[in-house]
C-alpha cells in the first residue's frame, strides 16, 4: 500500500465510520447505479467523452468489482478458510489505477444484464458487516483489509464510476 493509498483508507474509514453507515451508504450507490445504468441504455456503446471506455465498459467493470467484493466480504465474514492468493499490486498508468485483472470490461452485457447482477448481489453488500479480528484479504491497492473496508472502498470505487459516467452521459445529452 502506498502512503496515498493508506491516507485514502484513513479518509474512507473517517467518512464511513461504523458497519451501519457503510450499509446506508452503499444502499445509496446502488440505488444511484441503477439509475445510471437505466440512464446509459441509449449510449451504451458510445465512448464516453474524456474517458477510455464506453458505458457498457464502465458499468461492467464498477459490476464486477462489486461482485468480487461480494464474495470477499461473505468470506471474510464465515468461518471458511481465507485461500493464499498471489500478490500482485495494482497498477498504474500516468496517475491513475489500472483496472486489476479480471475485472477489465469486454463491454458486452447488457444493461438488463448488469441489473440482473446488481439485484443478485445486493443484499450481500447492503447488510452491516464487523470486522473480524484477523480476517483479512488482499486488495490490489491497500493491501489487507477487512470485510468493512472492503465495503468501504467498494463505496467509493462505485461512486467514482457512477460520477464519471454520469458526467460522460450529461456530455452526450443523455
Amino acid at each position: 500500500m502506498t502512503p496515498a493509498d493508506a491516507e485514502q483508507l484513513a479518509a474512507l474509514r473517517d467518512e464511513f465510520p461504523s458497519p451501519e453507515i457503510v450499509a446506508q451508504h452503499m444502499c445509496s450507490e446502488l440505488d444511484r447505479l441503477e439509475q445510471t445504468i437505466r440512464r446509459a441504455a441509449p449510449h451504451w456503446r458510445t465512448m464516453l467523452p474524456g474517458r477510455a471506455w464506453t458505458p457498457a465498459q464502465e458499468l461492467e467493470h464498477t459490476m464486477g468489482v462489486n461482485e468480487g467484493t461480494a464474495r470477499v466480504v461473505r468470506l471474510l465474514a464465515s468461518e471458511r478458510p481465507i485461500p493464499e492468493v498471489l500478490e500482485t499490486e495494482g497498477r498504474w498508468q500516468a496517475g491513475k489505477r489500472l483496472a486489476p485483472a479480471g475485472t477489465e470490461p469486454g463491454g458486452q452485457q447488457s444493461a438488463e444484464d448488469l441489473l440482473a447482477k446488481l439485484s443478485r448481489i445486493r443484499e450481500h453488500l447492503t447488510t452491516p458487516v464487523q470486522a473480524a479480528a484477523g480476517r483479512t484479504f488482499r486488495h490490489p491497492f491497500m493491501g489487507p483489509i477487512d470485510a468493512l473496508d472492503w465495503l468501504r472502498v467498494g463505496v467509493w470505487h462505485m461512486r467514482g464510476h457512477r460520477q464519471a459516467t454520469e458526467a460522460g452521459l450529461e456530455q452526450l445529452g443523455g
